[in-house]
């Protein structure tokens, strides 16, 4: 590809050098032969690295346009996209912003040398969610001051093959060594910017000099600081792969025609089976590979072969932003075969989808399974938690995609955590995606993008020897070295540290990994074998130490950044005192997947607590979605439960519980406080806005660590002691003397550790029925009993609780 005379001309008066013309005529023939994208980082002080993005870019732009022709001809685009796209992504567009005063030196050389067929989209990071879905043919990204780690990882991936990514910085030297917004997002009392580390900058700027396809460039003296090895390909454009379609289909030719891999062709294929008979189909990829894409496309042919009247589907995954890819080739498949569609977008995302007949309809996860529909949607399910995936399962027709590696990912997490269990429940067919649509295989921008990200991260493999060591707790608990893991010593580690979170069913951001490199109250801990394996990976942030006046603002309803348990003390425990404290509250911890269950995470945490008492912190405490398994094992393991969100998470279906183990006397003091505290309301909250938790969950937010019952008096007058004697005496029904059963019942849950025993069946019955109260019908079923054996049961119960209480109650005169 060679620019043309004009353009030469034009680039030698604004002072462009003839080795950056060439270098960028090198990249996009490079791109274009082998149908991958090339990138170009341009480094620079002032504007000039502006101006030169727009004059290579514009020139490039230029030569794309010219052979759009060609590149419909041979299937490396739709023909409806007859225009070059150019995606322009900056931290800020505002007025007399720096961003904006780049923008406008970069389009006004673009626009002179792009030619007319060229449309271009200028979006700052915060609005990156308004282009998923959108395919651009070039990209200028703007990192000269701000940006998220989780806008590089959306932002990239829009870019198709053939195209170029002219990326925008500082200087290395300097950006090495700056903060930008983003760190300053990183700042929690008492920190200050100073505290902030810079990583992930260096990470960054590492991994550009790593990877084949970069080319970087010096823009304030135009001199190539680093060429990419010519490649030996073609030198004409590629073909994309030869689709042929199956000799039998059900679906629209149409629809198949949109396909542009074999593996989406074996997707519509086997999604069709559905529109015959009930069954589930398991969708595995990695990032890219079109997986949303097919789904989109074979809804539409469920709902022109299934034959009904009113066709209705529900999509859910866990943001709707995972969805735009489904729903723009939903529409786009409706208006290939001449559906007018109605779309419903929310904050500019498409929402539902209408045509004659059908319905599209996005649901949050927790909300999804309780509509009616034809078929299920559930894309990225690995970022969804495995009791709401549990919930489609026994819908007839049902879909769950999720992203094998990649931002939205969780590796072998999906199948460990969820389809080992959905065998047992139901068959299913299982299809995964391995060819990219927007490029090639092979591609070298994703593999720099997996790799600075670390979307493919997994765990070191385990052997037998392994779990011998494991097996004799030959384990060491370590502070690792974050500059090696970040600077590239340990590179190693660090990718088996974060591929344990990912197979733990995490929902991983690439943010994450920029909180954990460069937040001053963000470290890990791991516990490794003797041999250095890690197998358990922890993440704490330090909280605390805050200044008085500071927590004067936060009792009048200021939150600082970061310190979530010590804001929650003072707001809702009113305890000032508590945030003077310091502790860890530990952000994450897993246990690698095929290691769980043999007492590692307990290990650790025992070492974290160890190691905190012996550096002078008061507390160690946690914030998690509760689910009984993780309250059952911080509980456990000496925790004492503190608060419980009033609303469940959207995504999660999960209320958030925070735990502290107190160290220190004070804190100890404070948190026995606490604890009781929070034991009182929740008998409350059971009957209101908790009356749909989970009776496991609940049972095991009564435990405490503190062996001293709450002191809590209740009363009963005289009648209501006879009451309860003729309750017990099977005189009395239940009913009638709620108001004296619920009191004991009370007593019971707020007691020590000498309070009488019950069986967990006889737990969770009582607070099922008494204490939210739900009917005798509920909490039969819930039990999985008669409705008299229900009845005679609390009876029972109530009997062993009235004789125990009774002699405490009147002991108490």
């Amino acid at each position: 590809m060679r620019f043309s005379k004009d353009v030469r001309e034009y680039a030698k008066g604004e002072g462009v050098k003839d080795n950056l013309l060439k270098l960028t005529e090198r990249a996009l023939s490079e791109a274009l032969e082998s149908f991958h994208r090339r990138m170009i980082v341009l480094q620079g002080e002032g504007m000039e690295k502006a101006a030169l993005a727009g004059i290579l870019g514009g020139a490039s732009a230029g030569i794309l346009s010219s052979i759009v022709d060609k590149l419909i001809e041979k299937k490396l685009r739709d023909e409806s996209e007859d225009k070059i796209e150019v995606l322009y992504a900056t931290d800020a567009l505002g007025p007399e912003t720096f961003g904006r005063k780049r923008y406008e030196e970069f389009r006004k050389h673009f626009d002179i040398l792009a030619g007319e067929n060229v449309n271009i989209t200028a979006v700052p990071f915060k609005y990156t969610k308004d282009i998923l879905g959108r395919t651009f043919d070039m990209l200028i990204l703007d990192l000269s001051y701000d940006f998220s780690p989780n806008d590089l990882g959306r932002i990239i991936e829009t870019i198709r093959g053939g195209g170029l990514i002219f990326v925008l910085t500082n200087p290395f030297k300097k950006w090495k060594n700056m903060w930008t917004g983003f760190h300053k997002s990183l700042v929690t009392p008492p920190y200050t910017i100073d505290d902030v580390k810079k990583r992930f900058n260096r990470r960054l700027i590492r991994k550009f000099r790593e990877h084949d396809g970069i080319y970087i460039v010096n823009a304030d003296n135009q001199k190539v600081i680093r060429k990419v090895k010519e490649s030996k390909g073609q030198k004409e454009l590629m073909n994309r792969e030869e689709i042929e379609l199956p000799e039998k289909i059900e679906f629209p030719k149409e629809l198949y025609e949109l396909c542009l891999t074999k593996g989406q062709v074996e997707v519509l294929k086997g999604i069709e089976e559905l529109a015959e008979s009930d069954g589930m189909i398991v969708l595995t990829a990695d990032r890219g590979r079109g997986k949303s894409v097919s789904v989109g496309i074979s809804l539409i042919g469920l709902a022109s072969t299934m034959g009904k009247k009113k066709f209705r589907a529900v999509i859910t995954a866990p943001e709707l932003e995972n969805v735009q890819s489904l729903f723009r080739f939903a529409k786009k498949s409706l208006e290939k075969l001449g559906y007018k569609v109605k779309v419903v977008e929310e904050k500019g995302l498409i929402k539902e989808l209408y045509a004659r007949g059908i319905g599209l309809r996005y649901y949050p996860p927790v909300e999804g399974y309780k509509k009616k529909a034809d078929v299920y949607v559930l894309d990225e399910a690995a970022g969804i938690h495995v009791p709401v995936l549990h919930k489609y399962l026994s819908k007839p027709k049902v879909i769950y995609s999720s992203t094998i590696h990649g931002y939205e990912g969780a590796g072998r997490g999906f199948s460990v955590k969820f389809l080992k269990k959905a065998r047992d429940k139901r068959s299913f067919r299982e299809i995964h995606l391995s060819t990219p649509i927007r490029y090639a295989s092979g591609d070298p921008v994703e593999k720099w993008l997996f790799d600075v990200l670390l979307l493919d991260a997994e765990p070191t493999k385990l052997d037998e020897e392994d779990y011998k060591l494991i097996e004799r707790k030959d384990v060491v608990f370590e502070e690792p070295d974050l500059d090696e893991w970040f600077e590239g010593k340990g590179e190693d580690e660090l990718r088996s540290f974060v591929g344990i979170y990912v197979l733990a069913h995490y929902r991983n951001k690439p943010s994450d990994v920029a909180l954990l490199a460069d937040a001053p109250h963000h470290e890990a801990r791991v516990l490794r074998l003797s041999n250095g394996k890690i197998v358990t990976a922890v993440q704490i942030a330090k909280e605390g130490g805050i200044p008085k006046k500071v927590i004067n603002k936060m009792a009048q309803g200021y939150k600082p950044r970061g310190n979530i348990i010590p804001d929650m003390m003072v707001k809702h425990h009113y305890a000032k005192e508590f945030a003077r404290l310091k502790g860890y509250r530990v952000v994450r911890i897993a246990t690698h997947p095929d290691a769980m269950d043999m007492g590692l995470g307990s290990k650790a945490l025992e070492s974290l607590i160890h190691e905190a008492q012996k550096k002078g912190y008061d507390w160690v405490g946690s914030s998690f979605g509760a689910s009984e398994e993780l309250i059952r094992f911080w509980v456990r393991n000496g925790f004492a439960p503190v608060h419980l969100s009033p609303a469940r998470n959207p995504v999660s279906g999960e209320y958030t519980a925070i735990v502290i183990k107190p160290i220190s006397e004070r804190a100890k003091r404070i948190v026995k406080k606490a604890n009781g505290e929070f034991r009182i309301r929740l008998l409350e909250w059971l009957g209101d806005t908790h009356r749909d938790l989970e009776p496991e969950i609940a049972r095991w937010l009564f435990e405490s660590p503190f062996e001293e019952g709450v002191d809590y008096q209740i009363f009963l007058t005289d009648v209501q002691k006879k009451r309860l004697d003729a309750f017990t005496g099977k005189i009395l029904t239940y009913d009638t003397v709620l108001d004296a059963v619920k009191p004991i019942v009370k007593l019971y849950f707020l007691d020590g550790w000498m309070k009488p025993y019950l069986d967990e069946r006889q737990i969770h019955l009582l607070i099922h029925r008494v204490l939210q109260a739900h009917t005798w019908e509920e909490s039969a079923e819930y039990i999985g009993r008669s409705l008299t054996f229900t009845m005679i049961e609390v009876r029972d119960i109530m009997r062993g609780l009235w004789y125990y209480y009774k002699r405490v109650i009147e002991g108490g005169k």
